[in-house]
């Protein structure tokens, strides 16, 4: 299982919290290894204690080219030892299928109504390996809608 690291999270770019009641939109850039394997983490954001994660969306390019792509994600918070989702909000996401690549949306109500009351981390979790892995290099956008 490998852990890759969101450039919010390695410091190469800024990311403000939300601080009062409003939405604020973060975007959440990753580039993306050479190779991607079942049960990888893509780690995004430390969420602090009371902020919600209402919604979220994935933009990603092509990063399965095989002729029946496979790659799949779940969305979740990490455990402490940042080993595993201990919460999954979402199952069977589908990003990067496409050769024009494709955008994966929010599905369901489960991160808007996670206990807030404790600082997570916001990760992606790899749950079916790529058909044909082509995410080499390229960048995976993250929009997470954040309230304060």
């Amino acid at each position: 299982m490998a852990r890759i690291l969101s450039d919010l999270l390695t410091g190469k770019k800024p990311g403000p919290q939300p601080f009062d009641g409003s939405v604020l939109l973060l975007p959440v850039t990753v580039v993306m290894p050479a190779a991607l394997a079942q049960n990888d983490l893509i780690e995004l954001v430390d969420l602090p204690p009371f902020v919600d994660l209402l919604d979220y969306t994935i933009i990603a390019p092509q990063l399965d080219s095989g002729g029946s792509p496979a790659l799949a994600v779940s969305i979740g918070a990490e455990n402490a030892g940042f080993t595993d989702l201990s919460v999954a909000y979402e199952t069977g996401l589908t990003p990067g299928r496409t050769a024009n690549g494709n955008v994966v949306r929010c599905g369901t109500a489960l991160a808007s109504q996670a206990s807030n009351a404790d600082s997570r981390r916001i990760a992606l979790k790899v749950t079916a390996d790529a058909a044909t892995y082509a995410g080499a290099g390229k960048t995976l956008n993250v929009i997470l809608h954040l309230r304060g």
